[in-house]
């Protein structure tokens, strides 16, 4: 890899608990356990693809909090800026989905270590003064006051350091009482964002972002909608998915990137085969990332690399893409995965 960056995240891990053999909660007399969360996720890809990275988070002082940090740290993550203490850690249940039944998420983190953090846990000028990407998700911003008051600090320190933001919405109706509950604390992290994964609800609904005239068109709503968007802010790219569910082992899926004066999609939706669907979002922005680092001007690249990372993560255990850099290359070159300019 011919650029390696320094790319900090602050959000929570989880423990994952997962019935084996593709069996229910309800039948399950056993559960694989594993770790997992959205930018922790994402910084776990990264470092396999050859970055320096650094999760901010809070976990509970003891064995559950040390597997965590073993889970990132086996795969490069450096946890040394980790705050300890508290005694849970936030869970989660995933049901996995086969054929006409669909994967089902359960959470179980109202209590988590991280809901505790205080403002003056965490040293983020060790974390922010050489760091040049930093990550947030809308699920860490669900997560109470405390948290978005820890994220909005160190959206600040991007701001004084001049680290690039990465903000992907994942609005999930399950963590907040209504859209309009979450409304204030997204419009709060779009100010500071250079790059949104979103789609034309998160713009339209959350963000509020009116258009002059109606549009049927779900695609040309989405286009117009994102370029209002860049047009009033600081957001350079805003890059989503497009998924066709066949079943829930057989998907096909697309993306796009939308700039100001241009909108880049892939060719063709790719349809795959799915091992494992948690974490394909994270495997997305993750490869968008590093095909932004590699070269910030080209979003086709990074759209591609996106693609790529999230297709293969389906076909892997876990929540996690432990790929190289020229496994995800390869992929592209097999599958025919180009994108074209419009």
């Amino acid at each position: 890899m011919s650029k390696k960056e320094k790319i900090v995240a602050f959000g929570e891990i989880m423990l994952r608990l997962t019935p084996p053999d593709y069996t229910t909660i309800a039948q399950a007399r056993s559960f694989v356990a594993n770790y997992g969360g959205g930018e922790a996720n994402v910084l776990v890809s990264l470092s396999h693809l050859g970055h320096e990275t650094s999760f901010l988070t809070k976990l509970p002082d003891n064995q559950l909090g040390d597997s965590a940090v073993k889970h990132l740290n086996s795969h490069g993550v450096n946890t040394s800026l980790i705050a300890r203490g508290s005694s849970n850690i936030g869970m989660y249940f995933v049901e996995t989905g086969f054929g006409g039944r669909p994967s089902k998420v359960l959470y179980n983190r109202k209590y988590s270590s991280v809901t505790t953090i205080g403002i003056d846990e965490l040293d983020y000028e060790t974390a922010f003064k050489d760091a040049t990407w930093f990550h947030l998700s809308g699920i860490t911003l669900a997560l109470g006051d405390r948290v978005r008051e820890v994220a909005y600090k160190c959206l600040e320190y991007c701001k004084k350091y001049n680290v690039k933001v990465s903000f992907d919405f994942n609005y999930r109706s399950k963590l907040w009482n209504s859209v309009d509950e979450a409304k204030p604390y997204f419009k709060k992290v779009v100010p500071y964002a250079d790059v949104l994964f979103a789609n034309h609800f998160d713009i339209g609904e959350i963000l509020e972002v009116k258009l002059d005239k109606e549009i049927e068109d779900i695609t040309q709503r989405k286009i117009e909608l994102s370029k209002k968007l860049i047009s009033q802010t600081k957001v350079s790219y805003i890059f989503g998915t497009d998924r066709i569910v066949h079943t829930a082992n057989d998907n096909s899926l697309s993306s796009y990137c939308i700039c100001k004066n241009n909108l880049y999609k892939s060719e063709g939706p790719i349809r795959f085969s799915i091992y494992d669907r948690i974490g394909g979002g994270d495997a997305f922005a993750s490869g968008v990332i590093h095909g932004l680092i590699k070269n910030y001007n080209n979003p086709d690249y990074a759209l591609k690399f996106g693609l790529a990372t999230s297709i293969l993560e389906h076909t892997l255990y876990g929540d996690v893409s432990t790929l190289s850099e020229d496994e995800v290359e390869e992929f592209i070159k097999t599958s025919g995965n180009a994108a074209i300019q419009r």
